[in-house]
């Protein structure tokens, strides 16, 4: 079953682009929490630290898409060395500023221009696998985006154990560092790689080519990921609730693993097996298996069912992606691909920001099995934006 795996690693540079991309993603799962843990630590105000991460989430929706878009006009390696710069020196910024007890719309400006620098290393990474394998050979291309997918699910089940743990053992501070360590480890892994660089296709009048969100095989995708982007933040915060009404907080992060989990090896079968049922019928299957499951959220007390569940519907998060991203790259030039492929899902942290408020309305007026129906909402929402695209669905 493995076989595809071993022929995806057999390419050239594929551990260099495998590694260094993992590594360098790590901060997207460490981001958010290391700033509410080292804001609390000196201002003990979870209202603050959580402005502050609106304000990291809200700004990568933006920037990550520009980067991308920049990386097809100039190449990778100049973004990533523009970008990365910006986001260590800002974060260094930021960490100084507020243990020097500096004004606090400082912190919020710093950490503004740290996240302006953001970049999308998984589309990047995604995008020098599309450059590397032969176009014909679909499973492979297939292969690469399950590994990456892998890959996600594996930064979100390590990064905010490590990022606590670090924090705990060693400074307040340390989270926000350990991210920088990351980026100066896994970036020039893979900006180094030159033979996997796609570097920079021009074509004959582009500056008048048609921008790529008018694409609908990009709209496809785009639209409906970024609902779903609602459910997971309503998940994290209504099992935490849930634990937390049962004196059981300390079970959410297990909980939450276990979900994750599901994800991971849902991702590496995925990527094994040589389907024969489209990428777009399989994309609508799994937004439908994730719908279906959070339907019983709302009716489930016992907190090992409601593992059981959470693993389920993990099995149908991870291969989202590696099926709607060959509808996405199908469709689009070599010149736009970086920018398609991060837009598919740019906008789940914006959903994940609305998500999070309501559910934490919701909760505190009625508890967290009444919040549980917001992630059902969220992707029964997803299902009906797919209705325009059902023909596109079925033929690719």
């Amino acid at each position: 079953m493995l076989s595809t795996y071993r022929d995806l690693f057999k390419l050239p540079g594929a551990a260099r682009i495998a590694s260094g991309g993992f590594i360098a993603r790590m901060p997207i799962a460490m981001d958010a929490i290391a700033i509410i843990l080292f804001i609390y630590s000196v201002d003990k105000r979870f209202a603050l630290a959580g402005a502050l991460t609106a304000v990291a989430a809200l700004t990568t929706v933006v920037s990550s898409p520009l980067w991308s878009k920049v990386a097809d006009r100039k190449g990778q390696r100049f973004v990533l060395s523009v970008a990365v710069p910006i986001r260590i020196v800002a974060i260094i910024a930021f960490i100084n500023l507020v243990l020097a007890g500096a004004p606090i719309w400082t912190w919020f400006l710093s950490i503004f221009i740290a996240e302006a620098g953001s970049i999308s290393m998984g589309s990047m990474s995604r995008r020098r696998w599309v450059h590397i394998i032969d176009s014909q050979d679909k499973q492979l291309l297939a292969t690469s985006y399950a590994y990456e997918s892998l890959a996600d699910e594996l930064v979100f089940i390590l990064g905010p154990v490590i990022t606590t743990a670090i924090v705990a053992a060693i400074d307040p501070a340390a989270g926000l560092i350990l991210g920088i360590a990351f980026l100066l480890v896994g970036v020039p892994l893979v900006a180094s790689h030159k033979k996997s660089d796609p570097g920079v296709e021009l074509h004959q009048g582009e500056e008048k080519q048609r921008s790529v969100m008018r694409n609908r095989n990009l709209q496809a995708i785009a639209i409906p990921m970024t609902i779903v982007g609602g459910c997971f933040s309503a998940v994290n915060i209504c099992v935490v609730a849930l634990t937390t009404e049962q004196n059981l907080k300390a079970v959410s992060g297990l909980l939450l693993g276990i979900w994750a989990i599901g994800g991971a090896l849902s991702a590496l079968v995925n990527g094994a097996i040589r389907w024969k049922i489209s990428h777009g019928k399989r994309f609508i299957g799994y937004l439908l298996g994730m719908a279906v499951f959070s339907l019983t959220f709302p009716f489930i007390e016992n907190l090992y069912l409601l593992a059981f569940v959470l693993f389920l519907q993990g099995t149908c998060i991870a291969p989202l992606l590696p099926n709607g991203l060959p509808i996405v790259t199908h469709s689009v030039t070599p010149s736009q691909m970086t920018q398609a492929i991060t837009l598919a899902t740019a906008g789940i942290p914006l959903t994940g920001a609305i998500s999070s408020f309501f559910a934490g309305q919701i909760i505190d007026a009625y508890g967290a099995s009444t919040g549980f129906w917001l992630p059902f909402l969220f992707l029964a929402a997803s299902l009906l934006s797919t209705i325009p695209y059902r023909k596109l669905y079925r033929e690719v």
